[in-house]
């Protein structure tokens, strides 16, 4: 009796760290990311332009994919709303956030059509999506027209489009909260049950990406 009631507590505390493991397992982000480096800082400014964009239309543009094939976004009367990501190739900002948006998309398979924006050629897309295991196509904007157009400035800006080409919403980087804001708005737009997302590594504050182009005016 005694050695049963002395292994108890001892199985419940290998269970409790087996437990604890894997949840810090489950946490940990992809290997290759670094968090070491402190983000950078959303300013107010991002966000007045980014909140200006709403309601606006889209611009109604077509780049081609990793998977040499055209995407059309914004278009009129979209099967599903689209979800645009705008990527800064070598940016480790974009690296570090990708996976969050990859498992943000598997979410919303079916019920919202995610893209990536990243500012190199077709071949800089498909490295990219390769590397880093992209769930989404990933559209190449050597020449940032698409990037200008949605008035991009870093890495980690997207944007939620309706089905009609309107922009329900653009963000100027993530964190914990706007992730939050993010599964809301998605569930929403998309005319499905609110579920909650777990935002895994993301920053408790506001983080931006690296910038698009450092003269931007």
């Amino acid at each position: 009796m005694r050695i049963a009631f002395l292994a108890l507590p001892f199985t419940l505390s290998v269970a409790a760290a087996g437990g604890f493991l894997m949840a810090y397992a489950k946490r940990q982000p992809t290997p290759g990311i670094d968090l070491s480096q402190p983000p950078h800082v959303i300013t107010r400014q991002m966000e007045i332009e980014t909140a200006a964009m709403a309601n606006h239309r889209a611009p109604d543009l077509t780049g081609i994919s990793d998977q040499n094939k055209p995407i059309k976004l914004a278009p009129d009367n979209a099967p599903r709303p689209q979800f645009v990501l705008f990527i800064k190739d070598e940016c480790p900002c974009s690296v570090n956030a990708q996976p969050i948006f990859n498992d943000l998309s598997r979410k919303y398979k079916g019920s919202v059509d995610f893209y990536g924006v990243i500012d190199g050629d077709v071949a800089k897309a498909k490295n990219y999506a390769g590397q880093f295991s992209v769930a989404f196509p990933v559209i190449g904007d050597k020449d940032l027209k698409i990037i200008h157009a949605y008035e991009a400035k870093a890495g980690v800006y997207s944007a939620l489009i309706a089905r009609n080409g309107h922009i329900v919403k653009m963000w100027p980087g993530y964190c914990v909260d706007i992730l939050k804001e993010m599964n809301d708005l998605l569930s929403q737009t998309a005319g499905i049950k609110t579920t909650p997302f777990d935002p895994e590594y993301a920053p408790t504050k506001r983080a931006a990406g690296c910038a698009f182009e450092a003269d931007w005016k």
